[in-house]
């Protein structure tokens, strides 16, 4: 078994010497990253890179799109809600009064407005956001980040994918889904930091455990490479695949410079508080790091729970007191997520990043408890990076902000201009494998 983090994968791997290197390394890496380096690798193909990675800020809960992105203020008053909207930079265009920071840079983005599906329950909807497919009986799609892990290669010693920030649920039997592996297998899943305020020390998975020294994880690493090199002349090739992944392993654990892109603490301060100082928010800064330093794919989740009593760990799943519960989720949205944006630009990094915000749905009218409920029928999301221009709105959704106006854009739309900007071979490989069906992508995305 593979605990890698919190996570539990069996491997495929019988051979009694992978099995005692796997115990090895286990025991002083904390992890058994070698086999995952190693599946992972042996998964991946050799396709051009095009230095593009992508960010994906998750909002697990659903953020109504009438209260952020699509305000309807000449609507009845159910719909409109209690916000005002105010102007942003690009004439004509107007947000929530609650948005102020994003409101200022709306020519660095665009807003789709008329993002749509069919699906109504948490669990279903976020599966079909994060995968570009419907969950199928028996059939977990993968994760985006676990396709990036399977079909592209690996850039250095850092993984290809990872998630920020608490692994999602709603309900027992109703989730996770979406969020690993799926059919691909969790040898494909993305690395996880599930709290990014935590000090670099105390992510486990890049930490050997206290007792042993540098000392000894040189010795066991000199062990390693004799038992290697004595093994290798009576197997097969695939043992040059399994030195190489214990390498990256062994240099993700202990080289400062790859470590060094989880430590948030080499940022100035005035930075980090720049991004808001809650988990979130430095998941976002970690984020941009991680990219910096050659990570493909990073997503941030918004919270652990669609919805919590507590104020400070709720998703947006706000069936009850909406405007209330926004007035302070959506200041935090604001800051991290316009901080992420403004960085990126500011350290040239937009032409290679791309970065979505969204959520699994957008939100009803309001109901009898100053709430909105569940409505994926339309909803809005602001995607921004990777050369797309910004200062513009596409599609729309209905007076009553109900239904898609014009442009509908499905899970899959989406799903097929990410892949394409990622440069992976949307047409082969993730056709052949069920993970892409056709789609025109995101309408007008660079006109």
């Amino acid at each position: 078994m593979i605990d890698f983090g919190h996570e539990t994968v069996q491997t495929c791997d019988g051979t009694s010497r992978r099995e005692f290197l796997q115990i090895g390394s286990a025991g002083y890496l904390g992890l058994t990253l070698p086999g995952l380096f190693a599946a992972q690798r042996g998964l991946a193909d050799k396709e051009k890179d095009n230095e593009m990675s992508v960010i994906i800020l998750f909002l697990w809960g659903g953020a109504p799109h009438q209260d952020t992105f699509d305000m309807k203020p000449d609507a009845p008053a159910e719909i409109r809600g209690q916000f005002k909207p105010i102007r942003t930079n690009i004439p004509g265009t107007h947000i929530c009064e609650h948005l102020p920071m994003l409101a200022r840079m709306a020519d660095k983005y665009t807003i789709i407005r008329s993002a749509t599906h069919d699906q109504t329950i948490h669990a279903q909807a976020a599966h079909y956001t994060l995968t570009g497919n419907k969950l199928g009986p028996g059939r977990e799609g993968p994760n985006m980040g676990a396709v990036v892990n399977k079909f592209m290669p690996q850039r250095n010693a850092l993984p290809s994918a990872l998630h920020i920030g608490p692994r999602m649920y709603d309900t027992a039997g109703n989730g996770p889904i979406g969020q690993d592996g799926g059919f691909l297998g969790n040898a494909s899943a993305p690395f996880r930091v599930l709290n990014a305020l935590d000090p670099v020390e105390k992510l486990a998975a890049l930490t050997p455990p206290t007792n042993i020294t540098g000392d000894r994880l040189n010795l066991r690493q000199e062990l390693y490479k004799k038992v290697d090199t004595f093994q290798r002349k009576i197997e097969s090739g695939d043992t040059r695949i399994h030195d190489s992944s214990y390498e990256k392993a062994f240099t993700l654990v202990t080289s400062p410079q790859a470590k060094r892109a989880f430590d948030l603490t080499k940022e100035p301060t005035a930075v980090r508080e720049r991004y808001g100082m809650t988990q979130f928010g430095q998941g976002c800064l970690m984020a941009r790091r991680l990219v910096e330093a050659g990570v493909r794919f990073v997503q941030v989740n918004w919270r652990a729970h669609p919805i919590n009593d507590d104020v400070d760990r709720m998703g947006f799943d706000n069936h009850g007191d909406n405007f209330n519960r926004c007035k302070r989720q959506l200041p935090e949205l604001d800051r991290s997520a316009s901080a992420l944006i403004e960085d990126v630009i500011q350290r040239g990094l937009d032409k290679k990043t791309l970065i979505l915000v969204t959520g699994e749905f957008g939100r009803t009218p309001v109901n009898g408890a100053a709430g909105r409920d569940h409505w994926p029928f339309v909803y809005s999301y602001l995607i921004t990076g990777a050369g797309i221009p910004g200062g513009r709105v596409i599609g729309a959704s209905d007076e009553f902000a109900k239904y898609p106006a014009v442009q509908p854009v499905s899970p899959e739309d989406t799903y097929m201009s990410v892949a394409k900007i990622l440069n992976m071979d949307v047409s082969g490989r993730l056709r052949e494998a069920r993970i892409l069906r056709d789609s025109p992508g995101i309408p007008d995305l660079y006109s």
